[in-house]
């Protein structure tokens, strides 16, 4: 019988082989081969791209094909069969177990590309110099390969940044700790005064929506909002990143220090373009009367195209 979800992969090392075992979940987690090698790095790097896969991280994509480059037909024809599960995976709890047992270290912002150019060139427009800068191809829009980057490394580096400072005066407002001078919010301010008066449950489950995003940066995976509390939370956040790549300049230098650059860093106007899916919401961030108990409760409806978050996430704070 065919396993009901794929939970993660990872590396099993033998005194003779190197094998690549999935975490399967039907009814009971079991543990299924997947491929076995003659040495260890391939066994580790094609069950790093594997979850990456499952993650939905922004380059798992090509860090596959380059794990499967050269191995045998039957790993390639094994991991053929699998990828389309994964890729129409939706069981949150895939993305926890995936993110625990992440076989590579490194920062998760290294996860997101500079550059859509193949590295050996593209076979629409030439040898893609400087990320197709000044290529007339890709300028008209001829190339469907070279395209943008929505999120490149230094601009997943100043946005968490943004996510995980407003999520603690999300919190701070909660709980009255004031991380501000006085008390005082941020400069754009967590809470958008229509939500001010809400309850505590209302409130955590918004501060809640900072972090959520804020963990699909980290896991190398576009932040795409999952209910209309994600969307004001995201739309915030990307403003407030891009008051402090204008504004604070020490802070964006040690945030990128690190990341490879990138023609597409910080578009900020590409992110409100690319990330949400309409902009139904905008109007809550500048209404002034108190949300109505039927209106706060919509904020947390899951929207049907995306991804569902783990319902035992729990709560930072």
């Amino acid at each position: 019988m065919a396993p009901t979800s794929y939970l993660a992969f990872l590396p099993w090392h033998t005194l003779g082989q190197h094998h690549v075992l999935a975490i399967v979940d039907g009814g009971g987690a079991e543990l299924c081969a997947v491929a076995s090698f003659a040495e260890a790095p391939p066994a580790t790097k094609l069950a790093d791209a594997l979850n990456g896969v499952l993650s939905r991280q922004v380059t798992a994509e090509q860090r596959l094909e380059a794990a499967l480059e050269g191995v045998s037909q039957p790993v390639r024809a094994a991991v053929a069969r699998l990828v389309p599960a994964l890729a129409a995976s939706d069981d949150p709890q895939a993305l926890r177990v995936a993110r625990y047992l992440r076989v590579t270290r490194g920062s998760s912002f290294l996860l997101f590309p500079t550059s859509s150019c193949p590295p050996d060139g593209c076979e629409t427009c030439g040898s893609c110099q400087q990320d197709c800068a000044g290529c007339g191809e890709c300028s008209d829009g001829g190339c469907d390969i070279c395209l943008p980057v929505t999120m490149t490394p230094r601009t997943a580096a100043v946005l968490g940044q943004a996510l995980a400072v407003l999520a603690d005066e999300a919190y701070d407002y909660i709980y009255g700790t004031g991380m501000c001078p006085g008390g005082a919010p941020g400069p754009l301010g967590a809470i958008p005064r229509c939500a001010e008066d809400q309850d505590a449950w209302f409130l955590r489950r918004y501060a809640r929506a900072f972090d959520d995003l804020s963990g699909d940066l980290e896991a190398g995976r576009l932040p795409l909002p999952a209910c209309t509390a994600e969307e004001v939370a995201l739309d915030i956040a990307i403003r407030d990143a891009e008051r402090i790549h204008h504004d604070e300049h020490e802070l964006v230098e040690d945030l990128a220090k690190g990341y490879p650059a990138s023609r597409f860093d910080y578009d900020w106007a590409n992110l409100q373009d690319a990330l949400f899916q309409d902009k139904d919401y905008e109007g809550l961030l500048d209404m002034r009367s108190p949300l109505g108990d039927d209106e706060a409760e919509q904020w947390f409806g899951e929207f049907s195209n995306i991804a569902p978050r783990d319902p035992r996430r729990g709560f930072r704070r």
